[in-house]
């Protein structure tokens, strides 16, 4: 007899999954899903997605995971909004007191694309101005 394990789950270090690196940010957005607007904090930015917080807003969404959704994305520093067409992907449930809501946009591309930029450019620059919030593990 071989006391050699079979079918157990190996232990792994996580491997970052994402295409594309993610920002801390403290813009505001404007989330549409059904004809209905929800504003919310962006609280992480990338190329291809972003990660919404709904706390302090009195109208609270409810997505489905795969609604298609539209969001405009705006911090005083840039001055164009980004405007994108996407998708909720996830409801994140265990990272803050409230779920925050995990979306993909479709592809972005030219005057979008460059505006998404300049937002992720001074996501970084803010990170060296402000402290992250204490209430978000």
């Amino acid at each position: 007899m071989s006391n050699k394990r079979s079918g157990g789950a190996r232990a792994t270090p996580s491997v970052e999954r994402r295409r594309y690196p993610r920002a801390a940010t403290t813009f505001s957005a404007d989330l549409v899903v059904d004809g209905r607007r929800y504003a919310a904090r962006v609280l992480n930015l990338s190329m291809g997605g972003a990660l919404l917080d709904f706390r302090g807003v009195s109208s609270k969404p409810s997505v489905a995971i795969g609604a298609r959704l539209s969001v405009a994305i705006r911090c005083r520093a840039v001055l164009g909004t980004f405007a994108a067409e996407g998708e909720a992907v996830l409801w994140n449930t265990t990272s803050a007191p409230e779920p925050l809501l995990a979306i993909q946009f479709d592809g972005v591309t030219g005057e979008a694309a460059d505006t998404l930029e300049d937002l992720l450019a001074e996501a970084v620059v803010d990170l060296g101005r402000l402290e992250a919030p204490t209430d978000i593990p």
